[in-house]
């Protein structure tokens, strides 16, 4: 199966590939890739049960589950290099469907690299400068929102030297220059858990990977107002979006007007030579203000 599997790697390489989407009606499978055109149907030899039992092995998923939605990772080297895999898996009566995503497939991307607008980087320049409050990256899946926020994490370690400690899950993009703990809900290392350890590691700066329920909303609100400054991504099609969506979550108006220092809503496209693009929507402090003044008087 090893070499089924560097066969599908090579693939995912050379059609620049950010996922691979497996669909098993438990009869045929059939597979398709995510990247620059979209997607894209995946039609080899090598797609076939046995590859696709194989990815749930080694991913250590539990087959014992049934039909429970799993997630589980790997590590595999290809060609040298050390690649990280995360593989989830959705389990229905009529059918499987499976997701390999890429994490580590990236090149290293600075605040410089992340748009050509000069205001919009001077902007990121002086989020890295606040002290305390709450910075939220929104967009599509694939539109950029983890390199965005690490770009800005890694100047913060390095040439701010400040405490940076992140709570992931998975952790996609790995840097040595801060702290990266990786949530585990089957061992209980749930993102409550886990920001209690990290609180004890002394940090400036935290990151939280995304804000999925309410609980993870009600705690990146506490730590925020508790005088650190935080940064999280969140799925949303605009930056006022943002706003309503964490106060769906459960945070209250008043919270969010007091921590919201900064909010992004981004895409990813591309020129006519295939290069990629991200265009950034960025609402800053008092324009956050005027904003929530706004929905409260609705």
């Amino acid at each position: 199966m090893k070499e089924q599997l560097d066969e599908l790697i090579h693939i995912i390489l050379l059609k620049k590939a950010t996922d691979v989407h497996f669909i098993y009606d438990y009869k045929n499978l059939k597979a398709t890739i995510r990247n620059q055109e979209g997607i894209v149907p995946l039609y080899l030899s090598i797609i076939n049960l046995k590859l696709f039992n194989y990815i749930k092995f080694i991913s250590n998923l539990d087959i014992g589950l049934g039909k429970a939605s799993q997630s589980g990772s790997f590590q595999y080297t290809f060609e040298g290099k050390m690649f990280q895999f995360r593989f989830s898996l959705l389990s229905t009566p009529e059918k499987q469907t499976g997701v390999l995503r890429i994490l580590n497939n990236y090149q290293n991307v600075t605040i410089d690299n992340l748009t050509d607008d000069e205001k919009q980087t001077k902007t990121f320049y002086q989020w890295c400068q606040i002290p305390a409050g709450l910075i939220a990256f929104s967009g599509a899946t694939g539109s950029g929102k983890t390199t965005a926020l690490h770009a800005l994490l890694h100047y913060m370690a390095t040439d701010l030297n400040k405490r940076v400690v992140t709570l992931e899950d998975p952790i996609e993009i790995v840097d040595e220059n801060y702290l990266q703990l990786q949530v585990n809900d089957q061992f209980g290392f749930t993102y409550e858990e886990g920001l209690k350890e990290l609180l004890r590691h002394d940090p400036d700066v935290i990151m939280i990977g995304e804000v999925r329920d309410p609980i993870v909303a009600r705690l990146l609100i506490r730590i925020a107002l508790s005088g650190h400054l935080v940064l999280t991504t969140i799925h949303s099609k605009n930056c006022i979006e943002v706003i309503y969506r964490l106060h769906e979550l459960g945070v209250q108006l008043e919270d969010l007007k007091e921590i919201l220092v900064g909010i992004t809503s981004q895409k990813l496209v591309y020129n006519k030579k295939k290069e990629r693009a991200c265009l950034y929507e960025i609402l800053e402090q008092k324009e956050i203000e005027i904003c929530i003044d706004k929905i409260k008087s609705a």
